[in-house]
């Protein structure tokens, strides 16, 4: 193709840059500014990646393919030092219990909330929390997509333990489809039509997906449930988890619930396998500001004879940024908590949970809490922080009001509060 051994040198270079450092798709490399004919090096390396050591998976009558480039193995390595560790030793001091709890409270209502949105849950980010902390019962379909999947995801720790099976799979899809679908047969059944497409939230016209035909599920629902039990070949945790995420996808097998449902397995498989810091992390909080790029992920394999390696890039690159964003919250946190520590110092009679809550009311003087709210953000009983609100009320930080038949509460403006370092 080009004749000089300094040319040969530098497509070579060029070459293992697409193929190991950015595992790039024909529709990414067309558009590259290169000094090469870009078909000339998408086929080079097609060429590479026909003899490079290329894993299959057979799915009913399809075979599915990856392949794991260098980035890949330093990502899941950093990945594997991080995750299984325990979420103690993120600090450089171990966080209150109350706090962990909250960290992980936290972290599931954002991906109940936001796998939700994905899947066209119209609720606010806060409105959404608000019903999930005073235990409110659903008004719509959105809120209940959104505690429906809230439920589930906090049961999955419980169910990892079993074996992936149908039942296993058909559960978990009930639990976060119910009182949501058309009927009670697309909730605890697999589709029984064709007439289902994968297409734009905001464009219907813009089909991403033809899911194979619904004769064909049970037997690819058979090979998924083998792949993920499979324990004789080796292939990593988090993408397996990974490619059961994209599976599920692909395949469809339900006629509504099956974002929310592989995003669901994903977060299941990586328990069973005891990356436990991932409960405390969001990834459907990330597509959520990436919905195209998410999207686009399923596509690059469509289009390139099912390989999965373009899907297992973007989401282990979705699990490093959220691990990421998850040391940043720490940090934050431990910042807070030392604000907590000094008005417990600085105010007589103020528990950590007490100076928690009232830190939590500074942050926000304009909102009113209920105190159901308040019970379900701190996870205590409704007496218990009814009997903490009151106390900051009495001490004057707090004012309380009637809305309705409701107490609410607000922050006292006029609270004499010193400030940090004074």
């Amino acid at each position: 193709m080009y004749d000089s051994t300094e040319e040969s040198e530098k497509i070579r270079q060029l070459l293992r840059t697409f193929n190991e450092q950015e595992y790039i798709h024909w529709d990414n490399l067309r558009h590259k500014k290169i000094p090469y004919d870009p078909k000339n090096i998408w086929f080079a390396l097609s060429l590479i990646r026909i003899t490079q050591k290329i894993r299959t998976i057979d799915i009913g009558d399809e075979i599915f393919r990856y392949y794991l480039p260098e980035l890949f193995q330093k990502q899941l390595h950093h990945i594997d030092k991080t995750s299984p560790a325990s979420f103690d030793s993120l600090f450089s001091e171990a966080p209150s219990e109350t706090n962990k709890k909250q960290y992980l409270v936290n972290s599931l209502m954002e991906e109940a909330i936001a796998s939700s949105q994905l899947e066209g849950a119209a609720t606010t980010r806060p409105e959404a929390k608000k019903i999930l902390r005073e235990g409110r019962k659903p008004k719509n379909i959105s809120e209940r997509m959104i505690v429906n999947n809230y439920r589930t995801i906090r049961r999955l720790k419980e169910l990892r333990d079993q074996p992936l099976s149908r039942e296993l799979i058909l559960e978990i899809h009930h639990e976060i489809t119910q009182g949501t679908l058309a009927s009670n047969a697309d909730e605890t059944e697999f589709r029984a039509c064709d007439d289902i497409v994968v297409g734009s939230k905001t464009d219907p016209k813009q089909i991403y997906h033809y899911p194979p035909e619904c004769k064909k599920i049970p037997a690819m629902m058979d090979d998924l449930i083998a792949f993920a039990n499979n324990e004789d070949e080796f292939i990593h945790p988090i993408v397996r988890a990974i490619i059961l995420h994209f599976l599920i996808g692909y395949i469809h097998p339900f006629s509504d619930g099956n974002g929310r449902t592989a995003r669901a397995l994903f977060y299941w498989f990586s328990l069973k396998h005891h990356y436990d810091l991932l409960e405390y992390i969001s990834i459907s909080r990330i597509y959520v500001h990436a919905p195209a790029q998410y999207a686009r992920a399923y596509l690059l394999t469509e289009t390139d004879n099912n390989d999965m390696t373009y899907f297992i890039d973007f989401n282990i690159q979705i699990i490093s940024r959220a691990l990421e964003d998850l040391k940043q919250y720490i940090v934050r946190k431990k910042s807070e908590e030392s604000e907590s520590i000094r008005l417990v110092e600085e105010i007589p009679g103020l528990s950590f949970r007490q100076a928690e809550i009232l830190r939590n009311f500074i942050r926000h003087k304009a909102r009113y809490y209920t105190i159901s709210e308040i019970a379900g953000k701190y996870k205590v009983s409704l007496p218990t922080a009814r009997a903490d609100l009151l106390l900051l009320a009495e001490k004057g930080m707090l004012k309380k009001y009637l809305d309705g038949k409701r107490q609410v509460f607000t922050y006292q403006r006029d609270a004499e509060i010193i400030p940090p370092g004074k």
